[in-house]
């Protein structure tokens, strides 16, 4: 019987109290409201000494833990939040050296204030990043452009006609600016060759990949064939030595266990 009661005093809650917070989403500036009703209890079994303020410990754990759920939610997103925040909560939370123990729950708002400058904030991201897009993809027209062999020199002469053909010799103009265009394009060649065989290597090593786990030889002589194909259209070459070693995959017989 002394035993129970000792187990039930360590169990004991103190009364039921609240807190409220200013907690900072994921949008910079603004802040959800959180009101927390949370009850605390001292750990009976711990060897640390007892804290002197546990409110104020039991507090500070529960704002900790809220701020670091807070940061991932934008602000209109406060029931998602909300839910994530009481998710965090559904098991008590414990000090580092487990002297006090805290239930919780949780319950957010947000000002009009706040609504109406968020909904601004997402309304100018919306336009930022179609405008992004839109730069994005002129500037991979205008690299086509340039790297065009082509239409490349005509279109860098015709930029800057007026320019060229303003003063001086239009001849010497002329090739001064094709010797400026050859200077660019055989970086921009240079720039996307680099890029090609970055992309045909990790396409040969997800192949090398895929083929050495084909135990059956016929399984991987069918596997060989088809890739051959696909990698000759693609014009990346064959499948042969794809292993790393030099060893053809399509010819050698794998070894048996």
């Amino acid at each position: 019987m002394i035993r129970v009661l000792g187990w039930r005093r360590g169990r004991r809650f103190f009364n039921r109290r609240s807190l409220s917070a200013s907690l900072e989403s994921k949008d910079r500036g603004l802040y959800f409201r959180a009101t927390v009703h949370y009850r605390w209890r001292i750990n009976g079994e711990s060897s640390a000494p007892r804290p002197l303020a546990p409110d104020g410990l039991a507090r500070h754990l529960l704002t900790a833990a809220l701020e670091g759920v807070a940061g991932q939610y934008r602000m209109l997103d406060f029931g998602a939040a909300e839910d994530a925040m009481n998710t965090a909560l559904c098991q008590e939370i414990w000090d580092a050296e487990q002297r006090i123990g805290v239930e919780a729950g949780v319950r957010l708002r947000i000002t009009k204030a706040d609504k109406q400058l968020a909904q601004q904030r997402a309304e100018e991201e919306v336009v930022l990043r179609s405008a992004h897009a839109r730069q994005t993809v002129e500037l991979e027209l205008l690299f086509d452009r340039l790297t065009d062999q082509t239409l490349g020199p005509v279109w860098w002469v015709s930029r800057y006609a007026e320019l060229q053909f303003a003063t001086g010799d239009p001849e010497k103009k002329v090739e001064s600016f094709l010797r400026a265009f050859a200077v660019l394009q055989k970086a921009l060649h240079a720039a996307k060759v680099d890029q090609t065989s970055d992309e045909k290597l990790l396409v040969r090593s997800k192949i090398e990949e895929v083929f050495s786990v084909i135990e059956d030889k016929e399984s991987l002589d069918l596997a060989v064939q088809v890739m051959n194909r696909t990698l000759e259209h693609l014009g990346i070459g064959s499948t042969a030595g794809f292993n790393g070693s030099g060893r053809n995959l399509a010819q050698e017989p794998r070894a048996e266990f």
